[in-house]
């Protein structure tokens, strides 16, 4: 018993709520500058953002200071996630400012590999 309640103890100190994978999460945000914003983890590192009518920006990797990780795209704009603060920021390069984002969402999507046949 005192096991059980050690290992549920932990699990539920350990266990971040915004907890998401990064091979296959798409996460929603509110920021100032841009309004809501999608960004999508794909598996292979390969990541995207989208935010109003018709902006794109793709992205590879990820790398992680400390609490925080931080995703980076294209045009050079950074989702960063404060692990310990259970927060995100964007970096807009084009304004050169650190804004703080509201979490609408987060979906943990389910790739499948999709089957080739060789010739």
């Amino acid at each position: 018993m005192r096991f059980f309640l050690t290992f549920a103890f932990l699990w539920i100190l350990t266990s971040p709520s915004f907890a998401f994978s990064l091979e296959n999460s798409v996460i929603r945000l509110r920021c100032p500058l841009r309004g809501q914003i999608e960004v999508i983890l794909h598996r292979y590192e390969h990541t995207q953002e989208a935010w109003g009518e018709n902006n794109f920006e793709t992205g590879g990797g990820h790398l992680r200071k400390g609490s925080l990780l931080i995703v980076e795209f294209a045009n050079l704009d950074k989702m960063i996630y404060d692990q310990a603060r259970e927060a995100f920021y964007f970096h807009y390069e084009e304004h050169r400012k650190l804004v703080q984002c509201q979490l609408l969402s987060i979906t943990n999507t389910f790739p499948i590999n999709t089957p080739y046949y060789r010739e």
